[in-house]
């Protein structure tokens, strides 16, 4: 007959038990994404805004690279071209208008102000094509950033190009989504300033919910925002106000730079062919310039709202692990 421990003697080191007696924290028998109230990505329940900023700060300190590298790709070069685009359409369509061509010898030009829409149609309607090819490669670029972070978080993770074909295989499907979305806001906002400001906060978590559900994004995005108690909202409303005050400060960076080209431009050449060239060539550089400080206000936008949703479906009992699940 084996005998039993006294309950009241000296305690009996297990033997399963490291030199000392004492067993790990909890955490280390937890796979990644498994606990409630360390999970990477999902805050737990009445975690409130802390939780939500946390991971945000911990997405950055271990997937910062990923994800620069990825929405430098699809976010970042798309911005310059659209952005560089649009300048030079400027100037050919203003150099139409004032028929700026010069004289022999003076530099200066004279113009009739006469203007032929048909000579700019075509290339307007390419600018067009081009930006919305961009705008579905930015797209492409927010689920391939989606996707390298919920891996990496569940400690699965993926290389930058298998992420990128994950992306480009989901943003037909995200620009199908948006456009819906896209018309929606727009006429709110016609319509008057709060509808469109609703509309914009309903529908603000179309995309991640199309990536990891992908059952009517729409439907579910506007039931997630009324059945939030204002979290959603809070949240959104974060998102747009740290937003705005990165912006002001890219804004006043964008005006120092044109402001110090235009009046290099006024003071050495005037208003005349190479002055024209030498502010087109500012905008230039402020243009990508400004893409480039933007570049960290993108990353914590997608941060923002992917943490969110991620937020959002822990109330549901979802983690970092079923998340990982739903990403195919």
């Amino acid at each position: 007959m084996s005998q039993l421990p006294d309950p009241y003697g000296p305690a009996v080191p297990s033997p399963y038990a490291p030199a000392g007696g004492y067993l790990p924290p909890q955490s280390a028998f937890v796979q990644p994404g498994g606990d409630l109230y360390n999970d990477p990505l999902v805050a737990p329940p009445n975690g409130g805004v802390g939780g939500w900023f946390k991971r945000i700060g911990s997405l950055f300190q271990h997937s910062w690279k990923s994800t620069l590298t990825i929405l430098a790709i699809t976010q970042l070069l798309p911005g310059m071209v659209i952005g560089v685009g649009a300048i030079f359409v400027g100037v050919y369509v203003g150099l139409e208008i004032v028929n700026l061509v010069p004289e022999a010898g003076t530099g200066t030009g004279t113009g009739t102000g006469e203007f032929d829409f048909a000579t700019v149609l075509p290339l307007i309607a390419a600018v067009v094509v081009v930006a919305i090819l961009l705008y579905i490669l930015q797209l492409a670029g927010y689920a391939a950033a989606t996707h390298s972070v919920t891996r990496q978080a569940a400690g699965t993770p993926a290389t930058i190009g298998e992420s990128l074909g994950y992306g480009f295989r989901r943003s037909l499907g995200l620009f199908a989504w948006y456009i819906p979305v896209g018309l929606m806001i727009l006429v709110g906002a016609l319509a008057c300033l709060l509808p469109g400001i609703y509309l914009t906060a309903a529908t603000a978590l179309v995309g991640p919910i199309f990536l990891f559900e992908r059952i009517n994004p729409i439907g579910r995005s506007f039931k997630m925002l009324h059945n939030s108690g204002g979290r959603v909202l809070g949240r959104l409303a974060l998102i747009v106000l740290i937003t705005i005050g990165l912006g002001f400060a890219v804004s006043i960076i964008e005006a120092i730079i044109e402001a110090v080209v235009n009046a290099v431009s006024d003071q050495s050449f005037g208003p005349t062919v190479n002055g024209v060239a030498l502010v087109t060539m500012g905008a230039i550089v402020s243009v990508v310039l400004s893409a480039v400080i933007q570049l960290p206000v993108t990353m914590f936008q997608f941060a923002g709202i992917l943490l969110t949703y991620t937020e959002q479906r822990g109330y549901e009992g979802a983690t970092t692990q079923h998340l990982n699940a739903e990403l195919r």
